[in-house]
């Protein structure tokens, strides 16, 4: 009889021991995945110098306004953060169409307030290269907010723009 009993609570305990790991393994990943944390960073490559840094989440919009060099008219890309901290072009926007501008995209195309919209892109990028110019980049945009303008960089210097995951101090 007292052997049963003893199977009994070993039952009981193992039931209670599954369901404290179960809590602890959630508990423990809910705190890790707050101390995570993304910010998008702007650095020139040669240097190492960082021009911005801000945090960013999942669903937020990226924003380069350009000039273009030929054509000087506007040119807007717009991407979204994906979960993986990579960018995801979802529209390009134009004053027209000349050198260097895609015309027969398969996407979708609007005419709105003198722009051509190109939606549905659907083109992912890890991070942007490129040789700034204090002329052609107006600014870049986080949500809607510039985050820095061409002239905030020098011009004709390798900049990149990635996303880093960081460790959130405990306080």
């Amino acid at each position: 009889m007292a052997m049963r009993h003893l199977q009994i609570n070993g039952a009981r305990l193992k039931t209670y021991l599954g369901l404290f790991c179960t809590a602890f393994i959630i508990i423990s990943a809910v705190v890790y995945s707050r101390q995570q944390k993304k910010i998008l960073i702007v650095e020139n490559l040669e240097t190492g110098e960082i021009y911005a840094e801000t945090p960013i989440e999942t669903g937020d919009e990226v924003e380069f306004e350009w000039e273009h060099s030929f054509e000087h008219i506007p040119w807007h890309e717009y991407y979204e953060v994906e979960k993986d901290g990579s960018f995801m072009l979802h529209t390009i926007s134009v004053a027209g169409f000349g050198a260097g501008i895609p015309a027969e995209m398969d996407c979708d195309y609007r005419y709105e307030d003198g722009l051509i919209y190109m939606e549905g892109i659907g083109s992912r990028f890890d991070q942007f290269n490129w040789i700034n110019s204090q002329t052609a980049l107006k600014q870049i945009r986080v949500n809607g907010d510039c985050l820095l303008k061409g002239t905030d960089m020098p011009h004709h210097k390798k900049i990149e723009l990635y996303i880093e995951e960081r460790k959130e101090e405990m306080q």
